[in-house]
């Protein structure tokens, strides 16, 4: 019977930033499973740059891509779950960026190769240069088109936008406001001068995925997740346990039951030994509503 599930972040918790997950953390999370214990990893990275990451994987795992845009079964990549982006946004996206040393990406899905589409001519320079040296670096298939309108498809999990970090929050407040999608900004895991906006479907988040999953396999049991920036406070917001790694924001540290040693140091180890000791004594899921509903009468 699984014990319950560990939702964890990529880039910063599991692995160290555009590296691959190293073999101490590969055997201590297989050494999970077998304790049954269900994994979830959970990124805003495509469903490729993901597979990259964690392909010496030896057990099954979901896996939630695009910030939770779609969930799979892994190593089946058995679509369990998707809500996509509409095209309907895209008049709306280039008013947002219009003026902006920034234009939107179009991130495809796995459906289609994981392709992102770009318009060059509406990024400044620098920041060109910089998503280019970026998309190599993460091996992302980025494809030029004038205009939108060449794309022949209807939908997509997600689009970024890149920048510094005033020029981000900026834009990621009027997307929020003007398309009520849910946009949380972090540091460029390429480059932490630089910030990645990342809007998806009101509906989608690291926290809906993590409850979507939970409501699939029906679990009762005891909910950890660990995290190192914003787009991590949903899921963290979804756990019983918070696990945040040491490099967070200063404000996320505030709301962890446990920090965790960085990723550099094998931190998700130690921090998850910690919960696991912690969800020894934490009350199944049943009697913890019991438990509020005693308090509330």
């Amino acid at each position: 019977m699984m014990k319950g599930i560990i939702a964890l972040d990529i880039d910063g918790t599991t692995t160290v930033p555009g590296q691959p997950i190293t073999q101490e953390v590969v055997s201590y999370l297989k050494n999970l499973t077998r304790d049954k214990w269900q994994l979830l990893f959970i990124t805003g990275r495509t469903l490729h740059g993901s597979q990259e990451l964690l392909s010496d994987l030896p057990f099954p795992y979901f896996l939630a891509v695009q910030n939770g845009a779609i969930i799979l079964d892994m190593p089946s990549k058995k679509i369990v779950s998707r809500k996509y982006l509409h095209k309907s946004i895209i008049p709306m996206m280039h008013e947002i960026c219009d003026g902006e040393p920034t234009d939107f990406v179009i991130f495809a899905g796995c459906e289609r190769q994981d392709f992102s589409y770009y318009r060059p001519q509406y990024f400044s320079d620098e920041l060109r240069k910089y998503i280019n040296a970026r998309a190599a670096t993460f091996r992302e298939t980025w494809r030029t088109v004038q205009s939108f309108d060449e794309l022949d498809f209807d939908e997509f999990p997600s689009v970024k936008c890149f920048g510094l970090h005033h020029p981000s929050l900026k834009v990621a407040q009027r997307i929020e406001k003007q398309l009520g999608l849910h946009v949380p900004v972090i540091r460029d895991p390429f480059n932490s001068e630089y910030f990645v906006v990342q809007a998806t479907h009101s509906e989608v988040s690291k926290g809906h995925a993590l409850r979507t999953l939970q409501e699939l396999l029906s679990n009762d049991g005891v909910v950890i997740a660990a995290g190192d920036d914003y787009n991590d406070c949903t899921m963290l917001d979804a756990a019983d346990i918070k696990v945040v790694m040491a490099t967070a924001p200063a404000d996320m540290l505030m709301r962890a039951d446990i920090v965790a040693p960085p990723a550099e140091q094998h931190g998700l180890i130690a921090g998850l030994n910690a919960a696991i000791v912690m969800a020894q004594s934490w009350p199944g899921r049943q009697d913890t509503q019991q438990l509020l509903k005693s308090l509330g009468d």
